[in-house]
């Protein structure tokens, strides 16, 4: 007690922030990483059961994205007003490409927007990485890279594309046949800010023991000697860091996903 009467108005702010964080933070962890979803063109959308099917929901660019899954592998995706499907995945050996290098271990796949076959031939996913090759041996490159200007969307070969917001095949395969869940909350993040928050603490609580105890191998009565300006200004320069540096880890690690 006798210590917290003793420090001025910055360290006693700090202490309180660095108690704060703690608090919020270890109460904001779980419930964050616990809401677990599929990560989509940089957004999270999180998974829910209901009426039979499971629905993948959140924004995506400043607008509200839904996906519906039925159990028969049908897709429903709606981009804030605008509906996209529905389309219908469903797994088909005779679709396997014969005489492919890869043919061993391709999945017969058929996906279909209504009477429309969007995809059909052997599909291949391994951690995020996805392999497409039509029936007939040709590869689908799902490695496409597209530009942006004047309002409209062009792939490589500078055609325009006819619905960038529309889901991709390679997408709608892992989505139906494979979803990959995560969440955000790296706790490894929330750790760091832990132990910066310690440090922050410690290096306030015990400032002039910790000073003293580091004059003891330079000079022979350090507990007579008083702490220059500079001293006093890289204390503070070195709390307001540590408690910086918690709170960037916390927030970092709060929106990130492993």
């Amino acid at each position: 007690m006798e210590t917290w009467k003793s420090l001025s108005r910055l360290p006693r702010v700090l202490l309180v922030l660095q108690a704060a964080m703690l608090v919020i933070f270890t109460i904001l962890y779980p419930l964050v990483s616990s809401r677990e979803g599929i990560f989509y063109r940089g957004a999270l959308l999180v998974r829910s059961e209901g009426a039979g099917s499971t629905r993948y929901a959140g924004r995506l660019e400043g607008r509200r994205a839904v996906f519906t899954v039925s159990p028969a592998g049908e897709v429903a995706y709606r981009l804030g007003d605008t509906a996209y499907g529905p389309y219908a995945v469903a797994l088909d050996s005779s679709a396997v490409p014969q005489g492919h290098e890869l043919s061993d271990v391709l999945t017969g796949v058929e996906v279909r927007e209504g009477d429309e076959i969007l995809f059909r031939g052997g599909w291949w996913y391994r951690s995020g990485f996805t392999w497409l090759v039509w029936e007939d041996g040709r590869e689908w490159d799902t490695f496409a890279v597209t530009v942006s200007a004047g309002g409209q969307t062009y792939d490589l070969s500078e055609e325009a594309a006819e619905d960038p917001d529309a889901p991709a095949v390679s997408f709608l395969l892992e989505l139906v046949l494979e979803p990959e869940l995560t969440h955000r909350g790296v706790w490894t993040l929330y750790f760091l800010g832990l132990f910066c928050s310690a440090l922050g603490a410690a290096a306030i609580w015990f400032a002039d023991p910790l000073f003293r105890w580091n004059l003891r191998f330079r000079i022979q009565d350090p507990e007579s000697a008083e702490p220059s300006e500079w001293e006093l200004f890289s204390r503070k320069a070195g709390w307001c860091f540590l408690t910086g540096l918690a709170l960037f880890a916390y927030l970092a690690g709060l929106f990130l996903t492993p």
